[in-house]
């Protein structure tokens, strides 16, 4: 018989599997199944084997119709996505494959129809992979943290989970705690969310009251921990201040603390950020993560145009050298301009444009194995504002030089549309509580925010500056 012959018999006469492992097992299956032992790894070459050791040809595992279904859906998704969690794929065709109940079968059977698939001990679980999967979740980086840009720093975790449900949440948890390390969780209104320190909407003293706590805990002799650092600031502020400000991730509360302190630059040596181990997954070549992509950092020039790559006679033109660029007479970032004119979400904006010739992220590939990219960063000329951000030279309310994060917290509330539309809300009558409810935020930050925005406007006024896409109720 044929080896084609063998694998169809087996299936027949065998349908839960088979045993190559010891002497009897090969004796049985082969009083059903007539075979000789130089055809023993012929058939194992037309099967794959579970984590129990049993083989299983693709006759067993399902009908020729659900395997096309399960090869489109793994195509789309590495087309679309460039990686997933096998985790995924088995929860869509639970109940259809036979024999395949775990994420590893899964991944086994996948490697059998000549996927690839990497098996990060147990960190994320099975990714199913296209090309080079170490770019591939570099792009899923750079996208995850333009989402965060777009919607000002603070995103619904099970947002993040609906605009990508081919990752489960240990990968998307890995992706954060590896690649984005100054993004931490935080619980919001009872929602879990992923959030920036620069959104967090601190009271306008706290540089100074963290100066004097941490000062006082130097003089004292007194490590500097979470502890002690909380503690002292539930004084000064009379609330438990890591929860009203939702700062309970001990490594974003210290990187804060860190970030305001205006006192001596060795006093947070705690605060280093998280290095990604070269071990941190069972694949060679591991990279640690670089920054995100920006038109600055490869050589893009504000007012240069941009190809699109499905579509050469489509354009747009850079506005900054962050990711803004000019569409149809709109400003868009440049993924959700992708997304927009691909119809699919989500998308790699660098990926599908393309500048003086060449592919915006092969550029940015290129720069970094030739070690350009700092150069663009600093000789980058930065262009003209209308607003000053010096804080030494803003003043405030009460005559002295405003601290940056200080100013930094005024702007954002200030220039923020939703803050604004809640200061109206307030100035109509309507209590915090309830727009407090209604957003999932905690009245404090609620307060705190409103009073940032009126204060913006105020310290714009004092200092002859124009404030910035906001309006002052």
């Amino acid at each position: 018989m044929t080896t084609a012959e063998l694998l169809n018999a087996v299936a027949r006469e065998c349908p839960n599997g088979v045993s190559f492992d010891n002497p009897m097992a090969v004796r049985l299956l082969r009083q059903k199944v007539p075979f000789e032992d130089s055809q023993i790894e012929d058939l194992k070459a037309g099967m794959f084997k579970r984590v129990d050791e049993h083989w299983f040809s693709r006759e067993m595992i399902s009908d020729v119709q659900t395997q096309w279904a399960l090869r489109g859906q793994v195509t789309d998704w590495l087309m679309e996505r460039g990686c997933f969690s096998v985790e995924r794929l088995l929860q869509r065709f639970c109940g259809v494959l036979r024999h395949i109940a775990t994420p590893a079968d899964c991944a086994a059977f996948l490697r059998h129809l000549k996927f690839t698939v990497v098996d990060t001990r147990g960190k994320v679980g099975f990714l199913c992979v296209e090309g080079n999967w170490i770019r591939k979740l570099a792009e899923l980086e750079n996208e995850l943290a333009t989402r965060l840009e777009e919607a000002g720093g603070t995103l619904a975790l099970n947002e993040i989970e609906e605009a990508m449900p081919h990752l489960t949440a240990e990968a998307l948890e890995f992706v954060r705690a590896q690649f984005l390390p100054d993004v931490h969780l935080a619980e919001i209104g009872g929602v879990s969310c992923w959030r920036t320190a620069e959104t967090i909407p601190l009271p306008e003293d706290f540089p100074e009251k963290l100066t004097t706590a941490v000062d006082t805990l130097v003089a004292l002799e007194e490590k500097l921990s979470v502890a002690n650092l909380e503690f002292a600031l539930n004084l000064f502020y009379c609330v438990h201040f890591r929860k009203e400000y939702a700062l309970l991730d001990n490594g974003a509360f210290m990187r804060v603390c860190a970030k305001h302190y205006q006192g001596e630059e060795d006093a947070f040596p705690i605060t280093k950020k998280p290095r990604v181990r070269a071990s941190a997954l069972s694949v060679p070549g591991r990279r640690v993560r670089s920054p995100n992509t920006c038109f600055r950092n490869i050589g893009v020039p504000i007012g240069a145009r941009l190809v699109f790559a499905k579509d050469s006679h489509i354009s747009c033109t850079v506005l900054d050298g962050s990711n803004q660029v000019e569409y149809d007479g709109k400003a868009w970032a440049i993924s959700t301009l992708a997304m927009h004119l691909l119809d699919v979400r989500p998308a790699n904006g660098f990926a599908y444009f393309s500048y003086e010739g060449e592919n915006l992220w092969d550029r940015r590939l290129r720069l970094e194995r030739e070690g350009k990219q700092e150069d663009f960063q600093t000789e980058e000329t930065p262009p003209p504002v209308t607003v000053r951000d010096a804080a030494s030279e803003i003043v405030g309310m009460e005559g002295r030089a405003l601290s940056p994060a200080t100013w930094r917290a005024f702007k954002s509330a200030g220039t923020s549309s939703r803050v604004a539309e809640w200061a109206r809300r307030v100035q109509r009558g309507e209590s915090v509580d309830t727009i407090a409810r209604e957003s999932g935020y905690s009245v404090g930050t609620v307060k705190v925010q409103i009073g940032d925005h009126h204060r913006y406007f105020k310290v714009c006024d004092i200092n002859g500056i124009v404030p910035e896409d906001g309006l002052d109720v």
